[in-house]
């Protein structure tokens, strides 16, 4: 699916999964082929299609990415409550998840207002003592750029909530 008509509800769902989940799930190709899931927190979606992401921890995926730029991000929002919500309405009132297919550009170093928004983003996590072992050093960025996208799909529950995009299938996730 074409990316720039439906990325203000991209953006949405991304950071309602940021929100609530604290990552999306990020995938890479192996070097013989298989898939490498990773979890990132540090996802930035800035203009139609176009993102980037701190990259410090995931060591395999940047090998992957370095060889193979074909990357997925899995942005899937909401909780327990969230849940049941919809369990009892009988569908979801806002998309509740996104597949973003895309390629990833190199590693650079961060811009300073890249670091200011990530320093944003956690500030409320600034008194734990986790927080400068895990965020200290956020200096490296990768861009992304997204070429299309699939509704996280699950039947009738998210009928009609990307427009004119209908469900696929019924079961599908």
């Amino acid at each position: 699916m074409d990316v720039p008509p439906h990325w203000n509800t991209i953006c949405d769902v991304v950071e309602r999964a940021l929100k609530t989940k604290g990552f999306c799930a990020m995938a890479t190709v192996n070097p013989d082929g298989s898939p490498h899931v990773t979890p990132i927190g540090s996802l930035f979606l800035h203009s139609p299609g176009k993102a980037y992401y701190f990259e410090k921890f995931p060591k395999k995926m940047r090998r992957n990415l370095d060889q193979d730029q074909r990357i997925c991000v899995l942005a899937v929002h909401g909780g327990f409550w969230c849940s049941m919500a919809s369990l009892f309405r009988g569908r979801f009132d806002t998309a509740p998840g996104v597949r973003l297919m895309g390629r990833a550009g190199e590693q650079r170093p961060a811009t300073e207002e890249e670091e200011r928004r990530w320093r944003e983003r956690i500030k409320v996590f600034r008194w734990l003592k986790g927080y400068d072992l895990l965020w200290g050093e956020m200096t490296h960025v990768r861009d992304i750029c997204f070429d299309s996208f699939e509704p996280v799909s699950v039947g009738l529950m998210t009928k009609g909530l990307w427009g004119d995009m209908e469900p696929r299938e019924t079961h599908s996730r």
